[in-house]
């Protein structure tokens, strides 16, 4: 009797553990699926991170200035025309017309430096592919003043014995930096002191060209801007820059029209 009680219990004791390891042993991988669990993670202080807005920079006297990293909106890009075309009192607007020598036209330089006459030729390739109307040969000729417009460098005290004509509105501009004359420009022929060097050198000699062609004033906006009216040694074209050559030498527009003629073209006001 007591050996059959000591099967019963023997049995018992089995199914107990079987269960136990049926339902606490056995994998499940579907379990957790569907649950969601709350835990409990140390509190991150959030970290400065830098603006994604385009910075401006406010100048001493409170003119903002604008600095570049997108292409400009076509409003922006009319009011910076219009500051280069008429913004130096300009009554009429000056452009090489289409029609003089058939739209082509040649610079020749005198007295320049191999770096002055590749930095030339870059500007005339990017003038030419913004341009609709003229085109400026790529071909620099040097140590000739044959040239539409002749680019002579002279030495810093010869610059003051060059007259400037005072009846001819365009090309009758004189550009000082530093206390210094630094380039002259007349009518078919711009004048550089020689004495300048490096960024400052390339920066005059490219400001003067695009003045004789018809890119006059300065900005105050735009600190990138080769027209940029403080101090500068910028000697490329901005992305806003270009857009007002685009207008400039465009097909709607003409030498010799107004400032309201050319804002109403422009659906300026």
């Amino acid at each position: 009797m007591k050996a059959g009680w000591g099967f019963i219990i023997s049995g018992i004791i089995i199914i107990a553990i079987g269960l136990v390891w049926l339902f606490f042993g056995m994998s499940a991988p579907d379990i957790g699926q569907g649950i969601t669990t709350t835990v409990s993670l140390p509190q991150v202080l959030p970290t400065s991170a830098p603006p994604t807005t385009v910075p401006v920079t406010m100048a001493l006297m409170g003119t903002a200035v604008v600095t570049e990293s997108t292409t400009p909106s076509a409003d922006a890009a009319k009011l910076h025309f219009l500051d280069l075309a008429f913004g130096a009192g300009n009554p009429y607007l000056e452009r090489w017309g289409e029609t003089q020598n058939n739209g082509r036209i040649v610079i020749s330089m005198v007295g320049n430096r191999d770096a002055d006459a590749m930095a030339v030729q870059t500007a005339l390739q990017e003038f030419n592919s913004l341009s609709r109307t003229n085109q400026i040969s790529t071909q620099v000729k040097q140590g000739s003043a044959t040239g539409d417009i002749v680019i002579k460098f002279v030495t810093g005290d010869g610059m003051s014995a060059i007259p400037l004509n005072t009846s001819e509105s365009l090309t009758n501009k004189e550009f000082v930096q530093g206390g210094r004359s630094v380039a002259k420009v007349t009518l078919g022929t711009i004048y550089v002191n020689n004495d300048l060097k490096g960024d400052e050198r390339s920066h005059v000699i490219l400001r003067s060209l695009f003045y004789e062609l018809g890119l006059v004033g300065t900005t105050d906006l735009y600190p990138d801007s080769l027209f940029y009216s403080g101090t500068d040694s910028t000697k490329t074209l901005s992305l806003i820059d270009r857009e007002a050559i685009r207008l400039l030498y465009g097909t709607s527009l003409k030498p010799g029209m107004t400032a309201n003629e050319v804002r109403g073209l422009l659906f300026v006001r």
